[in-house]
């Protein structure tokens, strides 16, 4: 087959019937989408990532409740919490879950002492916790739940997932095959929970197409299921549903769309299409967008400088949010034919919007860069040469510090240290200055500075 081109169909909607047709340039009515509605767009899950180091008293507490066994229900800083203890293949040590306050802490990383500063918190909230608090509340409560755990808080990323929930949904019988995906396609299993393999990198069908599941847990991963049949599983149909009825009908604005079987009538099938962003996902668009939205002159001057952003907390999430969702779409493209994007996913970029909406990024992933072993070289020689020429002027170390961290070089020396480096972190300057004031004292010893 062809490699996919974009080309959407031409679409006649009516926003007082809601009919909405598609048809191809030959002016044959392809697709009618008119009983296919939207009726929630929102933010399912969130994943806060902090580095910080662990409250000693707090962590003695947790260790010595885990050694008595005599209840597995811990009360910290006034909050209940249910204690287990988790497999070193999630990280962390210990897990702490309240879902009536809608939190899943994960706390101490197995792969950093606790007194030291390092990704020792994972907090998960629940999607009724995103839906009453919003993402500006959300963030001010998990640092206020974060700090009952750990000192020196700094959030350092974040996963999310976005969904929209659908009925009418309608697939075609070539889906798997026409979704244009990165995910290595060549894997099918109906009755999966008697199957043992591998999940990176493959798509998979859950109960006769009752689920899709494509792509990698930690990239970026599209998932297509029944919602109306989870959320009986999951006893969440009641929330659901109050999401669902929150959308108008187009017949009568007084009514809801969702028909939930009240008046007699048959109950509407609710379709979800998620996309589940890691957090590593979100870095690289932090690393990738760095001056690429730079504006210049007819001379090739830069006359607007870029701006880099930022996405470690629910409200950084808010003017991204529209982009992320096209990029998602973008990644996982549901096909016509070779030539046109498939009516479905058109309706999708062109009709669910999200708020706070920023119009001037364009956005692109793209891996920190190191400056290698050739780079570390050339660091170590400014460096040296530097603290030879401060010792023989006397200078402080304060004085030094100050001078090195406004170079404009600070990610440079965070490489050379081997620090990750996100532009607030205090762990820079202290490194720097131990060493600064080792190498000085030495310099001075030595002679260097007479």
């Amino acid at each position: 087959m062809a490699r996919f081109e974009n080309k959407k169909m031409k679409r006649f909607f009516d926003p007082l019937t809601g009919a909405d047709t598609y048809e191809m340039e030959r002016g044959s009515v392809e697709y009618d989408l008119s009983g296919l509605r939207f009726l929630h767009t929102g933010v399912d899950t969130i994943r806060q990532l902090y580095n910080c180091t662990l409250k000693p008293e707090v962590l003695q507490q947790i260790a010595s409740h885990y050694d008595t066994k005599t209840t597995d229900v811990i009360e910290i800083a006034g909050i209940e919490w249910k204690l287990s203890s988790s497999g070193k293949k999630s990280g962390y040590q210990y897990i702490l879950k309240n879902l009536d306050i809608g939190m899943v802490v994960l706390l101490k990383s197995f792969y950093k002492e606790a007194d030291q500063q390092g990704p020792h918190m994972k907090i998960e909230v629940t999607p009724q916790l995103i839906d009453e608090l919003g993402l500006e509340q959300l963030t001010n409560r998990l640092r206020e739940v974060g700090r009952t755990f750990g000192d020196t808080l700094e959030a350092s990323g974040m996963a999310v997932h976005l969904c929209v929930d659908m009925k009418g949904l309608v697939l075609p019988e070539d889906f798997e095959s026409m979704l244009a995906t990165r995910s290595k396609r060549n894997l099918k299993v109906n009755a999966i929970s008697n199957a043992h393999f591998e999940v990176a990198e493959a798509s998979f069908v859950y109960g006769r197409g009752q689920t899709y599941l494509f792509g990698n847990s930690s990239s970026l991963q599209m998932c297509l299921y029944n919602k109306s049949e989870e959320a009986v599983k999951s006893d969440k149909l009641d929330f659901c549903e109050s999401q669902w009825r929150a959308t108008p009908s187009l017949d009568d604005p007084f009514t809801p769309e969702y028909k939930d079987g009240r008046d007699g009538g048959e109950v509407d099938t609710v379709h979800r299409l998620e996309f589940r962003v890691h957090h590593s996902v979100l870095k690289e668009f932090e690393n990738g967008n760095y001056n690429r939205s730079a504006k210049y002159n007819e001379k090739g001057e830069m006359i607007e400088p870029g701006k880099l952003i930022c996405i470690r907390e629910p409200r950084d999430l808010k003017p991204h949010l529209q982009a992320l969702w096209d990029y998602c779409l973008n990644n996982f493209r549901l096909h016509h034919s070779s030539t046109y994007i498939h009516p479905i996913w058109q309706k999708l970029m062109e009709d669910v919007s999200w708020f706070n909406v920023h119009p001037t990024f364009i956005y692109a992933r793209d891996q920190k860069k190191s400056a290698g072993v050739a780079g570390r070289r050339n660091v170590a020689m400014w460096l040296g040469n530097h603290l030879r020429l401060a010792a023989r002027k006397g200078f402080t170390t304060k004085h030094v510090v100050q001078h090195l961290l406004s170079s404009g070089l600070e990610s440079d020396l965070a490489d050379y240290f081997g620090l990750l480096y996100y532009g607030h972190s205090s762990e820079l300057f202290l490194c720097l200055t131990d060493f600064v004031d080792k190498r000085l004292r030495d310099h001075r010893l030595n002679g260097v500075a007479v």
